[in-house]
């Protein structure tokens, strides 16, 4: 509980840190828009600012001169972030009270997942857990993320001892249900229970019950990759959780952050892997597992990662450094 007493106060302290760093490049970056005319056939360029009340306008020549619109660039993308970290903290004022019901749940599975031993059978939690999971328990820089989604992935064929999942959950209270493709979830008090398996051949198969744990997961494309040298977390006293590696995730969210279906988590999945990136390159085993991953990437995924780090360069410009320095690795 002491972890989710202090989840609100990082929070506040990482936002407003970004609000100072964003803030102090603001004040050495120039604004405004550059203008042209033309002018007795030939063109010219102004630059048109807000000073006060008033809008001035600078002459700059008949060029730009030197790296003028990159870093008007830089500020637009600076101005943009800043929004975003400001309304971050309003939220965060907004919500000063604690979350103790959220916990609970999770700490049950974890604990019931140990003594059952099916981690061992290949389990994994994935998505935004097991970001936050990696915070706290690896020196994965600090990155406030809130989700009500715990995500299982199930190894597909399932090799692990039996357990009915299903009528586990129901039992701490939570509902199943069912999405459009047969799948099922359970949701219960403010926290949903999904299941994740990967996607085989065309992707037209329905998914499968695994009656072995009561379960019929969800198929999804590139999971594949979270399976490679997984690490298990000791996450309390006698209590396990098995993650995929850093250097995994890292790059799955890369893969998967341009796809058209996550296009409304985009900006999520490519924060995390760029926060959890960024660990990955100071840790020389997790390096070296980054690479040999890579190294097994066919053409395309590597172009959907190329694409997905030119998005970055926009949604968290405050790293663009080691956006560059992690290019610079694997292209």
């Amino acid at each position: 509980m002491k972890d989710l007493r202090n989840t609100l106060e990082e929070s506040l302290a990482f936002y407003h840190e970004q609000e100072r760093q964003i803030s102090a490049r603001l004040t050495i970056l120039p604004k405004g828009k550059i203008r042209q005319k033309r002018i007795g056939g030939e063109i010219y360029y102004y630059l048109h600012y807000r000073k006060g009340p008033s809008v001035r306008t600078d002459y700059l020549g008949k060029t730009v001169p030197g790296d003028l619109r990159e870093r008007l660039a830089e500020r637009s993308r600076l101005e943009k972030e800043l929004r975003r970290v400001r309304e971050g903290l309003r939220l965060l004022r907004s919500k000063r009270r604690m979350e103790t019901d959220l916990m609970e749940p999770l700490r049950s599975i974890l604990s019931t997942f140990t003594e059952k031993k099916l981690w061992d059978s290949g389990l994994e939690i994935i998505g935004t857990w097991c970001f936050l999971l990696y915070q706290k328990h690896l020196p994965v820089e600090k990155y406030p993320l809130k989700t009500d989604d715990l995500d299982l992935l199930i190894p597909f064929p399932y090799k692990g001892p039996a357990f009915d999942l299903g009528g586990y959950l129901k039992g701490l209270g939570f509902v199943q249900g069912f999405n459009a493709d047969g799948s099922t979830y359970f949701s219960g008090p403010r926290m949903k229970v999904e299941f994740i398996s990967r996607e085989r051949g065309s992707g037209r198969k329905p998914a499968d019950f695994i009656k072995e744990i009561s379960i019929t997961p969800q198929l999804l494309r590139f999971v594949d990759i979270l399976f490679a040298e997984p690490a298990v977390l000791k996450v309390a006293r006698g209590i396990k959780a098995k993650v995929p590696s850093p250097s995994a995730f890292t790059l799955h969210k890369l893969v998967i952050a341009t796809r058209f279906k996550r296009r409304d988590k985009k900006d999520k999945d490519i924060r995390q892997a760029i926060y959890t990136g960024k660990y990955v390159l100071t840790d020389p085993l997790e390096k070296r597992r980054l690479l040999r991953l890579w190294a097994s990437f066919p053409r395309p995924w590597k172009k959907r990662v190329k694409d997905a780090l030119r998005l970055a360069l926009d949604i968290v410009p405050l790293e663009e450094s080691f956006i560059r320095h992690l290019e610079g690795e694997l292209f």
